[in-house]
C-alpha cells in the first residue's frame, strides 16, 4: 500500500489523490533530503551501539541471577511496554530540562554552576532512543545467553582459555543470533523512525 501511495499526488484535503507521478522519487535527489536521511541513520547507529553495548552487561547479569529472581526482572524490564512511549519521553524530558531533577541534583551536589541545556540537542535524543529501545535489545541478548551451553565454558575453563579469550571464542560467537536481532531489526528500524521525527 505504502508502494503504491508513492506514485500518488499529495492531497491537503484526502492525504493523497489518484494522480500518477514520479516527484516523489525525484525529490529523494534533493540534498536536504539526503541530509536527513543520513542524520537519523547516524543517531540510529549511535543509539544501536549504545544498546549493545548497555545490553549485553544487563543481559549477562539477567542470566546470573538465581532462577527465582529472573521472572521478576524479566517483569520489571517488560513493564515500561505497558506505558505509552510518549509518557515516557514526556516523563524523560521532565528529568532533562533545565529545570529538571538532573540538573536539580548536580546543583545541590556542587558539580555544576548554573543548569546546562541538554534538551532538544541531538545528545537528548540518542538518550531518549536508548531509553525507548534498551528493552528490545535486552530481550534477544538474553534469550541467546540462556540458551548459552554451560559444559563449553567449562571446556574452555578446563583448556586454559582466559575470561576474555572465553567471550571473544565462545560466549560472543553463540550468542550473535541475538546481537543480529537487536542490532538489525529490533533497535536500528525504529532508531531511525523516531530520529526522524525530531528532524
Amino acid at each position: 500500500m505504502i508502494f503504491i501511495t508513492s506514485f500518488l499526488t499529495r492531497d491537503d484535503a484526502h492525504f493523497v489523490s489518484a494522480v500518477f507521478t514520479l516527484i516523489n522519487y525525484t525529490r529523494l535527489l534533493d540534498p536536504l533530503y539526503a541530509e536527513v536521511l543520513l542524520h537519523s541513520l547516524n543517531m540510529a547507529l549511535i543509539a544501536t551501539l549504545c544498546c549493545l553495548l548497555l545490553g549485553y552487561p544487563f543481559a549477562w547479569c539477567l542470566t546470573r541471577l538465581p532462577a527465582r529472581l529472573r521472572p521478576l526482572m524479566l517483569f520489571l524490564l517488560i513493564v515500561p511496554f505497558w506505558t505509552n512511549s510518549l509518557i515516557r519521553i514526556y516523563g524523560l524530558k521532565i528529568f532533562l530540562s533545565t529545570r529538571g531533577w538532573l540538573n536539580n541534583f548536580l546543583l545541590s551536589l556542587g558539580l555544576i554552576d548554573k543548569p546546562f541545556r541538554i534538551i532538544y540537542t541531538p545528545e537528548a535524543v540518542v538518550l531518549g532512543l536508548i531509553y525507548i529501545l534498551l528493552p528490545f535489545m535486552v530481550l534477544p541478548l538474553y534469550s541467546s545467553l540462556e540458551k548459552l551451553d554451560k559444559p563449553l565454558l567449562e571446556a574452555a575453563r578446563d583448556l586454559g582459555a582466559g575470561k576474555i579469550q572465553t567471550f571473544f571464542r565462545i560466549i560472543l560467537p553463540l550468542t550473535m543470533p541475538g546481537i543480529i536481532a537487536g542490532c538489525l531489526l529490533l533497535v536500528p528500524i525504529p532508531a531511525m523512525g523516531c530520529s526522524m521525527w525530531r528532524i
